[in-house]
């Protein structure tokens, strides 16, 4: 999958003790933000010198285990 990666926002933050995320557009489907949420695994690992897979393997551990409900999500 080819994609230009155009203007996308991803807000995750804590509210009164819940996690919210408001993802924008909303004209964008999942295949296009789990394109940027790669990206964003390949820039984190970037950042701390780590290797990409690193930082996969604490995403996997987050997933199959997670910290956090998700509380509220808003297309905007």
């Amino acid at each position: 999958m080819s994609m230009k990666i155009d203007s996308p926002l991803i807000i995750v933050f804590e509210n009164d003790g819940e996690i919210q995320t408001h993802l924008y557009p909303s004209e964008l489907t999942y295949k296009e933000y789990a394109v940027h949420i790669a990206a964003l695994v390949r820039h984190v690992a970037k950042a701390f010198k780590v290797l990409e897979n690193d930082v996969w393997e604490a995403v996997d551990e987050e997933r199959d285990h997670p910290t956090t409900p998700v509380s509220e999500v808003k297309l905007n």
